[in-house]
This record gives C-alpha cells, sequence and structure tokens, in this order.
C-alpha cells in the first residue's frame, strides 16, 4: 500500500489541481493508518476513486497496477471476512457474484411498505443471508403478487388500491436518527459522480468541456422525455452534438435556462417557487464569472433540474392513476406484478435452467390412473400440480444457493431428491399453494370424523331428523370441527395445542347425542373413538385417502378446463356499458391513453369470483361443500396467475425470454 500511495503522491506531483488524486491519496491513507470503521465496508470508494482516476487519464490499467489494487481490496475485506466467517462452509444465493439484485430502473408506481423482515418466506437448503438488495427485490415484487391476488393482507383497512400506487420522494426522517448504510453508500455515490463532472467542467479546455456536457445533456433528455412531446425543440437541442464553442458553459447555462422556463409551464402550481429560484441563480450570474463557478451553477442546476423532473413525473402519474377506476388500477398492477415476477426469476435462475426444471417436474410427476394424458398441455401441468398439493411434504420452491467453502471450488446446490420441489414458475405462488395443501388436508380430516360419527348425508338427515334434532347436532358438529381445523391451517394462535383433544371431544358429543334413548357410549367404544380420532389426523390412514384421492381428482378435472364467465349477450339484447357515438370524430381534445393489457382478465385473479359448486363423495355436508368451493377459488386464481406469467411453459411451447407468450 505504500508502494500505491507513492505512486499517487508522484502523480499529484506533475496534476497538483487534480481534485481525484487529492481524495483517493485521502482514503489511501485513512486505510493505512488503521482506522477499522472505514477499512472494514469502504473497497467501493477506493474502486469508484481509481474508475475516476482512470476515466481522466491518470491510471493506467496495468498488470502492476492491478495487483496494487488487489492488494488494497485484500487489506480492506481481511475484518470482514473474519467477521463474517462463522463456519467453514457459508451459502450465498446463485449468480450474486455476477449481477447484483436491483430494481428495475424504469419508474414503478407501487412501493411496498418497509419491511424489518422478508414478505415473502423464502425457502432455502441451508442456512442462508440473503443481499439485503435481493431481500428489498423481493418484497417488492411479492408485495405486487399479493396486491393482484390478495390485496386485503396488505392494504391497510378502509384502503383502496391508489393508496400504495404512489411513489413518495421525500420519505420521512425522524430527529436524530441516523442514515441507514443504503442512504450513506448513495450519498457517497452521488457525491462522487457530482464531484467528477464538476472537476471536468471547472477545466478551462472545451476539448474536455464537451464531452462531459454532452453526457449531462443525455441525462437531461432521458429525464425529460416522458414529459415533453416526441419532436419538442428541447430534446431535439439537448440530443444533437454540441456544437463546438470557445464557452462551452455560456451556452449550457442558456440552454439550462430554457429547460426551466419549459418544466415551469409545465409543472404543477406547488413547484413552481423551486423553478423559480433555479431560473434566479441563472439571471444573477456576473457577466464576468470565473470558469469554477459557472460550473458549480451547470452541476448544481442539472442536478436540481432531474430532481424536479422526478417530482413532474410523480404528479403526472398520481393524476392519471387518479382518474382512473379499481378495475382500472388493479389492471396497471397486474401488468407491473407479472413483468416483474417473470424478471426476478429469470434472473435468480437462468432461463435454460427454468425450463429444464419445468420439463423434468412434468416428466417426473406420475399422473393418477384414470387421468387422460393425451388432453392439452393444462391439462397436464394442473394434474401435475395437484399431485403435490396431495403429497404429505409440503410444496416448496427453493432458492438456487451456492455452495462456498475453503478447500473446494464454489458447487450449485440443487433440490432434494425426494423434496416436493416445485419449479421456479411457482416460486412466488408457492406460499399460497402451501396454504391450500393445508387447506385440503384439513378438509379430508373433516371429511373423515364426518365419517366416524356415522351422519347420513345432508338431505337424509333433514327429513327425519326434525323430531330429536339431529340436523342440529350434524351441522353443528360440521361447524365446530371445520373451525378447529381451519384455526390450525390459519395458524391462530393456540389452535395446535389442544386440537386433538378438542377433535376428540367433538366426536364423543356429536356420538352421545345421535344415540338412541337408553343407549350410552362405555369406556372402551369411547377408546376406542378416541383412537379412530388419531388414526384419522394420520395420512396413511385408509379412509383418509380414499376421500383425499376422490377430492384431489374432481378439484384436477375442474381446474384443467378453462372457467367459463357468464357473458352478458347470453340474456338477449342489452344496453351498451358506455356511448361511444362521435368518440373518434377529427377536432377532439387529446386522451390520456394507457395500456391496460389485463383489464378483462384481472376477474379471473380475484379469489372472491364464484365458482360452480363442486359435488364430492364424502363431501356432500354443507359446511364441506361451502369448504371445497373456497379452496376452487384459490387454486383456480393461482393457476391462472401462472398461465398469465408463464404461458410459453405452461401451453407446451418453448421459454421466451422477452416475452410472456
Amino acid at each position: 500500500m505504500e508502494h500505491l500511495l507513492s505512486v499517487l503522491q508522484q502523480k499529484l506531483s506533475d496534476h497538483p489541481d487534480s481534485v481525484s488524486l487529492q481524495e483517493a491519496i485521502s482514503h489511501l491513507t485513512q486505510v493505512d493508518n488503521g482506522k477499522d470503521a472505514y477499512r472494514s465496508s469502504n473497497w467501493e470508494i477506493i474502486q469508484n476513486d481509481f474508475g475516476k482516476l482512470s476515466a481522466g487519464g491518470l491510471w493506467e490499467v496495468t498488470p502492476e497496477n492491478e495487483e496494487m489494487l488487489e492488494d488494497v481490496r485484500k487489506t480492506l475485506m481481511a475484518d470482514r471476512s473474519r467477521a463474517s466467517s462463522i463456519s467453514n462452509k457459508q451459502s450465498s444465493p446463485a449468480g450474486s457474484n455476477k449481477r447484483e439484485y436491483e430494481p428495475r430502473r424504469d419508474i414503478s408506481v407501487v412501493m411496498p411498505p418497509p419491511l424489518s423482515t422478508p414478505l415473502l418466506p423464502v425457502s432455502l437448503m441451508n442456512p442462508t443471508v440473503l443481499p439485503i438488495e435481493l431481500v428489498e427485490v423481493l418484497n417488492h415484487t411479492y408485495f405486487l403478487h399479493l396486491l393482484v391476488l390478495k390485496p386485503e393482507s396488505v392494504l391497510p383497512p378502509g384502503k383502496s388500491l391508489l393508496s400504495v400506487m404512489s411513489r413518495p420522494h421525500i420519505e420521512p426522517h425522524h430527529e436524530g436518527e441516523l442514515p441507514s448504510l443504503k442512504e450513506r453508500v448513495e450519498s457517497l455515490v452521488h457525491k462522487a459522480f457530482w464531484d467528477e463532472a464538476y472537476e471536468s467542467l471547472s477545466t478551462p479546455t472545451p476539448a474536455i468541456q464537451l464531452p462531459r456536457l454532452k453526457k449531462l445533456y443525455e441525462d437531461l433528455y432521458a429525464a425529460l422525455k416522458p414529459l415533453l412531446p416526441a419532436h419538442h425543440p428541447l430534446l431535439v437541442t439537448l440530443s444533437s452534438p454540441l456544437s463546438p464553442t470557445s464557452s462551452p458553459l455560456r451556452t449550457a447555462v442558456t440552454h439550462l435556462r430554457e429547460v426551466l422556463v419549459c418544466l415551469r409551464e409545465r409543472c404543477a402550481p406547488a413547484r413552481d417557487s423551486d423553478i423559480d429560484a433555479l431560473i434566479r441563480a441563472i439571471d444573477d450570474l456576473s457577466s464576468v464569472a470565473p470558469a469554477t463557478d459557472i460550473a458549480r451553477l451547470v452541476v448544481d442546476t442539472v442536478r436540481s433540474i432531474l430532481k424536479v423532473a422526478e417530482t413532474m413525473k410523480d404528479d403526472l402519474s398520481q393524476f392519471v392513476l387518479g382518474t382512473m377506476g379499481e378495475q382500472q388500477l388493479r389492471a396497471v398492477i397486474t401488468t407491473q406484478a407479472k413483468e416483474r415476477e417473470r424478471e426476478l426469476t429469470l434472473q435468480l435462475w437462468k432461463p435454460a435452467r427454468v425450463e429444464q426444471l419445468w420439463r423434468e417436474w412434468l416428466q417426473g410427476t406420475e399422473v393418477p390412473d384414470g387421468v387422460p394424458t393425451d388432453h392439452s398441455a393444462r391439462h397436464r401441468w394442473v394434474h401435475c400440480l395437484m399431485q403435490a398439493i396431495g403429497s404429505t411434504i409440503p410444496v416448496s420452491c427453493p432458492l438456487p444457493t451456492v455452495t462456498i467453502s475453503d478447500d473446494s471450488p464454489p458447487e450449485i446446490e440443487l433440490a432434494p431428491p425426494h423434496g416436493n420441489v416445485l419449479p421456479p414458475p411457482f416460486f412466488f405462488i408457492c406460499p399460497a399453494l402451501l396454504y391450500v395443501q393445508n387447506y385440503l388436508q384439513a378438509l379430508v380430516i373433516a371429511a373423515s370424523l364426518r365419517s366416524l360419527v356415522r351422519l347420513p348425508s345432508t338431505p337424509t338427515l333433514t327429513a327425519s331428523a326434525q323430531s330429536n334434532g339431529l340436523d342440529a347436532a350434524g351441522g353443528s358438529f360440521m361447524e365446530r370441527t371445520w373451525a378447529l381445523l381451519k384455526a390450525e391451517v390459519d395458524e391462530e394462535s393456540g389452535s395446535g395445542e389442544t386440537k386433538i383433544i378438542n377433535l376428540s371431544d367433538e366426536v364423543l358429543r356429536v356420538r352421545r347425542q345421535l344415540l338412541r334413548a337408553g343407549e350410552t357410549l362405555d369406556a372402551e367404544e369411547e377408546a376406542k373413538l378416541r383412537a379412530a380420532v388419531d388414526r384419522t389426523l394420520q395420512p396413511h390412514d385408509p379412509v383418509f385417502l380414499l376421500l383425499q384421492k376422490r377430492l384431489l381428482q374432481a378439484v384436477a378435472v375442474r381446474l384443467a378446463l378453462p372457467f367459463e364467465t357468464e357473458s352478458p349477450a347470453a340474456y338477449g339484447p342489452h344496453l351498451p356499458e358506455k356511448l361511444q357515438a362521435g368518440r373518434e370524430r377529427p377536432g377532439k381534445r387529446p386522451r390520456l391513453m394507457m395500456e391496460l393489457e389485463h383489464e378483462e382478465g384481472t376477474q379471473l385473479l380475484n379469489d372472491k369470483v364464484k365458482e360452480p359448486m363442486l359435488a364430492v363423495k364424502g363431501f356432500d355436508d354443507e359446511v364441506l361443500v361451502k369448504a371445497v368451493g373456497e379452496s376452487l377459488v384459490r387454486l383456480r386464481s393461482c393457476v391462472n396467475w401462472v398461465e398469465l406469467v408463464w404461458g410459453d411453459l405452461t401451453g407446451g411451447g418453448d421459454l421466451k425470454e422477452s416475452g410472456n407468450k
């Protein structure tokens, strides 16, 4: 490190005005002095320093120079490695050494609330510490996923979808609260960027100023393009080559003033004061101001214009969204959720790997007897999914991880051979499928317990038992039993400790009510009933298996068929919902247009859609019929979502990386 410092000191003697050299020497000096707070986490700053030096022609990429930088990196990372090496073997997400998981750079209209723990219950092969960037992206994507499929789980009571479709540019900062690590890193990176821009523009040579101004103009063009018409003169100016001039900064000041005047015409009244202050700063510039002052004004003005442009985009987005109905808002969120979920999944798994795992899953799943194999691709994968849901092993879709050890190269860990692992297209829907898996098992247990008390079917019971109250006893039994089981599925507090004894008590209670006058249950029969209840809770019980097979096959057959919505045309002539005569005639005022790709299909993702009743032998009790219908609606929503996001795979075709269908 001393040799590197001496090299930089020599360069500084040749370029005494270089701010980049001064900062690089200062940072390296702090490292060399052994300041632990600095050396544990700031290799990125050193790397950024030498990136600026290389861009400015003050640092050459040679083997010797690279070796010196590698020594610095090892020194900086030494303390961090010792602190994090808890064991000889760690895991990290596969591909994390090749790319950073960052949110997409386009403007998002939905932001998730700040969370201290991951929103998505991620399944992993072994204990793994996920990068904070990956956790944030997973949270954001799963938040959008829930807004589409289960909005009531993330929306506050009484709030609509519009309440989350905003991007506040100023987050509340409490007094005395320290900035987060992400905020500190962002601040350092932004400062380095603008300092480098100021340093380049402060150079009195136009040959250096013009290329840097061109890059700033490109940033302005990208920020202003969504706010201005396609052929606006300002966009033409910002995208055209800069004219040779002896005073590029003066020309830039003129262009920036034109930009501010244009933005003031289009911004909301609340933004006028901010833009007026920027215009006054330009007007107050002296005609004899030094180049450094003009450079500072240009840099500060460009930075402020970028912030104002982002604010105006938010204002415009909120205006457009505020004029939409709830169905249109849902379509906007559906489009965004679908694109982000697919994109992130293809980042976590390679596209070829996604397609391979999907094919292997279809080929490795045995379709039950009686199910035709020559049906559509939808028929095939839905039956495979129901086979997985019917397993006693919980469904999962673990993240791919890379095993890191001291004595062997990294190896990608694959799924366990005997686990109930779903392919990557089910990654974000897997928590919902796990809930349905437990829900269906609870349904089978409820039907099995009903067979223990020998309750006749509902119509027979109603007709023959009006005088002795058997109908009330049977109905109360199923309601109370299902309430206990559903509480366990919903993981309500205190439900697990008393489930078995409560179920046994319910079975004994209704059996006593169904006895004839003068009959009683002796201790031996009571013990047999309790043992039967315990046996019924086991997934290998013959009655359990029979009822489960009936239920899964019936649900699979129903799901394999596309859901048919009722068409208004079936009921004869009807009035149009909207009067549209003359709406396309010339001379009408321009309309705000927005692509709502999934506006018509979002109803199929709603878990409140009405599903026709499904009759299954052994589940004909009124309580069970209703519960079967609810499970069918949940599964229908999951199946439709997977088809919407991964239509190319579910349709039997090849995976298309750039499209969904």
